[in-house]
């Protein structure tokens, strides 16, 4: 490109120098070597001027035709006809100095007239097929005729029917005519172009574009006043204009050479762009995408700019002018000039057949516009009846088989299948997990769930509509949906973006047998489809988060209603905290360990599926403390264990080769026992969540997903979900705190009960031991109290003797 560059500056600074040099001679050759030397001089320059800009072209066209670059055919097409458009100005030259030479001017005439016949359709052509424009209406052109035809028509009757301008003296009116006639026809040939260029502003060019439109407009104006201007001369004098004038042929120079420089400037914008393209194609690795012109612009961020210019309604004032004068030359003027007045009635004839083209293309857009506002509300109240279908579905399952059967149903394609992220509510990066669900009229449907940078996911990341190839991408795919495919003759598959509030959800492909295609109108009608779902999707994914929380708030409900029960014991509950922590996150494997005085961790309960299984638990291996602390550099936090180094390699296998697998690379040590046991279970990610108390390891809970035999879908743990668990250990954590808290104090209450046991049995015993001697002491005492009155005082002391 830098290359490029610097050629296009030094033939831009040749331009230059070739303008100033031709001035200089012009004048200095006018001075000093007389008006013939002047004359030869202006004859030559200007041929050569026209030859350089076609070599430009022409060069242009050739490069473009001989680059590996994607050069669109419309920017080749463009330059190959200003080429030819430029040589047959560089042949009327040469030719004019010829006849100027021999001294026939009779040919001039002709030759006028068959040159214009051929350049303005070839620069007409050229810049209706330029790159970096929007295509045109026939409409609009015809607007640009009419008010070129009006333009003519005006000239026409100010200097042929008003008595203002008149024939130079000593030349007929029949003379007169066809040089006044030849001089407006190439300068109406150059006001079209000239209106026609602006159109083209008017309905948007690139940004990239510009100067190279900048630099045409330029060269087709300098030609219109250097064409202006001899007409001009040509009318109104005797002889043809002879080149004596500097500052025409430096219009004329000046403008050729800005029209073949402007080539060369649309090859170097048109090339950077092909570059841009081919970059960002490399970048994405996706070849086997065919994006439409849509989000090719889009891509490309070379967006076109709009200029509000009143190029086409300006027809409708100059018609009516020109009719005016037409009725003011019949009724008032009534010129005897019978060619004057055919002329101008010609034009006018022209210019009334021309409204009536317009009038009806006119009529043809509006009634393709009705039809379009039909079809589209018909395409609204077929989508809006079937997304209305899927409001009331809740379960995302079903809505997702809902959504590609109404697609399969309605529109009559073969199969679909529904990309969607699952991470909806984050940006989408190399580690989104992708849900994929198919649907087929000829194979079983499908629905798996995938992660990394594959072809699928480099789809849903662009958000834009394409045609994916499947034997372009068949490497990429993963295994399930290489399958799927193969068993399908479906070449293709056409996707569409769903995005809701500029956020990507995925993306939804459909695709018709081989010998079927998809038709505009009912790519229009699944592009509305996919606008609406979006929403419905949204509204799915919040209720299934919905469901999700309320499955873990009652999940922590439950081991906190255990919690405050009046009897709890630390087994019971850590088989409640297994079954509750797999409903909670999803969990295949719940695996329950206690930490011993000795430094092990025992398992304490197990739940498979959501199922208690406590027959089970013996196979699960006793770990070490040590043996954990190494795996972490925090372990008391929750972190995710990568069971083996080869995760991919086994979602690709089947179990035997894990077994094999297992066998090699983790022997029967202590410290590969978990993984071992992990990996046979076609476990591959596991959360361990430390219960702790009191900054100290009291247990651990350990969270896994088996993944299915010859499946790829992969629904193992990854760093998303260590929050959810910390969020469920804690709360379990203290949960089996408390209960070991309450078997503690419920076997010191039971030794405590056994010590009042034993004091009450010995105080019996030692009563039984005193109560015999006293008794004999306790029957005097109560017969002195009840006879003391009775008995004489000798009994008295009698008694009081015995007692001591």
């Amino acid at each position: 490109m830098q290359k490029l560059a610097r050629y296009n500056a030094i033939a831009a600074i040749f331009a230059s120098i070739f303008v100033v040099m031709s001035l200089l001679c012009l004048l200095l050759s006018g001075a000093l070597a007389g008006l013939r030397t002047e004359t030869l001089i202006a004859r030559i320059a200007v041929p050569a001027a026209a030859l350089v800009g076609a070599i430009w072209s022409w060069q242009a066209w050739y490069w473009s035709w001989r680059s590996p670059l994607s050069i669109a055919m419309r920017g080749r097409l463009s330059w190959l006809f200003i080429a030819l458009g430029l040589l047959i100005l560089c042949a009327r030259g040469a030719s004019e100095t010829i006849v100027w030479y021999i001294h026939v001017d009779l040919l001039l005439l002709p030759l006028k007239y068959v040159t214009s016949v051929l350049v303005y359709p070839c620069l007409f052509i050229g810049i209706m097929v330029a790159p970096g424009t929007s295509r045109l209406r026939v409409s609009m052109v015809v607007d640009v005729l009419i008010t070129t035809f009006c333009l003519a028509g005006i000239y026409w009757f100010i200097v042929t029917i008003l008595p203002t301008v008149l024939p130079p003296a000593g030349m007929l009116i029949s003379d007169w005519l066809p040089r006044l006639r030849i001089s407006i026809v190439l300068l109406s040939g150059d006001i079209f172009l000239l209106l026609f260029l602006v159109l083209f502003w008017q309905q948007g060019i690139q940004d990239s574009m510009r100067r190279s439109f900048l630099l045409l407009g330029a060269g087709l104006l300098l030609n219109t006043l250097g064409d202006a201007s001899s007409g001009w001369l040509d009318a109104y004098s005797i002889t043809y204009y002879q080149h004596q004038t500097p500052w025409i042929d430096i219009c004329w120079i000046g403008g050729l050479l800005l029209l073949g420089l402007s080539t060369l400037y649309q090859y170097q914008a048109q090339a950077q762009l092909a570059i841009q393209n081919m970059d960002l194609d490399l970048d994405l690795r996706s070849p086997d995408i065919l994006v439409n012109d849509t989000a090719t612009d889009g891509l490309s961020s070379n967006k076109p700019s709009r200029y509000p210019l009143p190029v086409q309604s300006i027809y409708v004032p100059l018609a009516l002018i020109l009719g005016g004068l037409c009725a003011i030359e019949v009724i008032y003027i009534q010129q005897p000039d019978r060619d004057a007045v055919a002329s101008l009635f010609i034009v006018s004839s022209i210019v009334g057949m021309l409204v009536v083209m317009r009038h009806f293309f006119a009529t043809r857009e509006n009634t393709a516009l009705l039809r379009e506002r039909d079809q589209h509300f018909h395409e609204v109240e077929q989508v809006r009846h079937l997304v209305a279908q899927l409001i009331d579905v809740l379960d995302f399952d079903e809505l997702c088989e809902r959504i590609m059967q109404a697609v399969i149903t309605q529109f009559g394609f073969t199969s679909a299948m529904l990309l969607l992220l699952e991470e909806y509510d984050q940006p989408v990066s190399d580690h989104s997990h992708l849900l994929i669900s198919t649907l087929s009229r000829l194979v079983l449907p499908l629905s798996c769930r995938i992660t990394g940078d594959t072809v699928l996911y480099r789809l849903i990341s662009e958000g834009k509509e394409c045609e994916l190839f499947w034997s372009a991408c068949i490497d990429e795919l993963p295994g399930e949906v290489r399958r799927w495919q193969e068993r399908q003759h479906v070449p293709s598959m056409s996707f569409f973006p769903i995005i809701y509030q500029g956020r990507i959800l995925g993306s939804l492909g459909v695709a018709r047998h081989v010998l079927s295609r998809t038709d505009l109108l009912t790519a229009s009608i699944v592009r509305s489809y996919a606008d609406q779902i979006a929403t419905v999707i949204e509204h799915s994914y919040l209720y299934q988060e919905a469901r999700e929380r309320e499955k873990f708030a009652r999940a922590m409900v439950n081991i906190s209603t255990r919690l405050n029960a009046a009897v709890i014991e630390p087994t019971e509950l850590s088989q409640l905290i297994c079954v509750e922590g797999a409903v909670a996150l999803h969990a295949d494997y719940v695996i329950f360990y206690t930490k011993r005085a000795e430094g092990l961790l025992e398992p304490l309960a197990l739940s498979i599926d959501e199922q208690q299984s406590s027959q089970q638990l013996s196979e699960w291996p006793t770990l070490r403390v040590s043996e954990y602390e190494e795996e972490t550099a925090q372990p008391l936090h929750p972190f995710l264990l990568e069971v083996g180094p080869y995760r991919k390699m086994q979602l690709l296998t089947e179990s035997s080769q894990h077994a094999a697998f297992t066998r090699e690379h983790h022997p029967g040590s202590r410290q590969f026992a978990l993984r071992a046991k992990l990996i046979r279970h076609r476990i591959y990610t596991a959360i361990l969540a430390p219960l702790v108390n009191s900054g100290r390891l009291n247990g651990l809970l350990i969270f896994a997903r088996s993944v299915p035999v010859g499946n790829s879908n992969d629904p193992s743990f990854d760093e998303a979900d260590i929050p959810h668990a910390q969020d469920f250990v804690e709360q379990a954590s203290v949960a089996f705190t408390n209960a070991q808290l309450y078997q503690r104090l419920s076997t010191a209450n039971e030794q405590l009960k056994e010590l009042d046991q034993m004091k009450d049995q010995f105080m019996v015993t030692a009563s039984h031991e005193l109560r015999t001697p006293l008794t004999a002491v306790q029957g005097y005492i109560e017969l002195i109290a009840q006879y003391d009155e009775m008995l004489p005082m000798d009994s008295d002391v009698n008694f009081c003797r015995k007692l001591s």
